[in-house]
């Protein structure tokens, strides 16, 4: 009896021994299995990053190579627009230097290189404006060459022509005050606009003009060893008296004309007749 329950119990403890070694195995079998299904996902997980960062980095190269080219389309539109720039600019350059070029033609007079009569025209009006408005005075001075025109015939046109500019090259030294309009009127013919001086200081600018002109010896006359002399008439207006540019040219021109009846190499100066009283002396004669 004892035997048999000695064996019983031999036989319950290899029993439990192979069931623990069982559960055991079970344990282990079931680690393994969630170990490879954590390793299984791992590595879906690892090979899913990769797709994406292959995916991310094929994007990557998409928009760098994007980029590349909106960056060469940038800098292709920039060289166009610099070329379109410099285009412009040389074309507003040119533009500039025609206008420049038109400008003069319109006003200097292409041989001696001061005003034209049409430069002088708008001049004159537009300071005997200015005189009215700021009430100062306003003086004309129009001089001439002394028996130019039989120079010209004697040595001819060109050798008129260099006279004619050196004349132009003095006044231009002479009158240089701020304002100062030196005109070619025609032919040998000249005219100064002089802003803000009164009759006497005109004259005595004209005659700083004459002396200077007959100290120069311009030769005239070889066989005379004669000299270019000028005539000059000067006539002002001043406030409150008012004149048109032909009362005031109209006065100069008679102030001229009477320098020549001096004998010449003269400056005489005449009175600015308005028109009101021009046309009242015109009745009473």
């Amino acid at each position: 009896m004892e035997s048999a329950v000695t064996t019983l119990i031999d036989s319950s403890a290899a029993i439990s021994g192979w069931v623990a070694v069982a559960a055991l195995a079970f344990i282990a079998l079931l680690g393994i299995f969630h170990l490879w299904r954590s390793n299984a996902r791992i590595a879906q997980r690892s090979q899913e990053l990769e797709i994406e960062l292959a995916e991310r980095r094929r994007i990557e190269a998409q928009l760098e190579a994007v980029q590349a080219e909106l960056e060469e389309r940038v800098r292709e539109r920039t060289r166009s627009l610099e070329a379109r720039n410099r285009e412009l600019s040389e074309l507003r350059l040119t533009l500039e230097t025609a206008n420049q070029r038109l400008r003069r033609l319109v006003t200097i007079d292409a041989l001696t290189g001061v005003a034209n009569r049409r430069h002088f025209d708008r001049e004159l009006e537009r300071e005997l404006r200015r005189s009215r408005r700021d009430e100062r005075p306003l003086s004309l001075v129009f001089l001439d060459l002394d028996e130019f025109k039989r120079f010209n015939d004697t040595y001819g046109h060109a050798r008129g022509d260099e006279i004619l500019r050196s004349v132009a090259r003095t006044l231009n030294e002479t009158f240089r005050r701020a304002g100062d309009f030196v005109a070619r009127y025609g032919g040998e013919e000249f005219a100064i606009v002089l802003p803000g001086l009164d009759a006497r200081r005109a004259t005595l600018y004209a005659e700083r003009l004459r002396r200077r002109i007959w100290q120069e010896a311009i030769a005239f006359d070889a066989a005379t060893h004669g000299r270019v002399t000028i005539s000059a008439g000067v006539a002002t207006v001043a406030p409150p008296m008012a004149a048109t540019p032909d009362e005031l040219l109209r006065a100069a021109d008679q102030a001229l004309y009477r320098a020549k009846c001096l004998g010449r190499n003269q400056i005489a100066s005449a009175p600015v007749e308005a028109a009101s009283a021009h046309a009242a002396s015109q009745a009473a004669s």
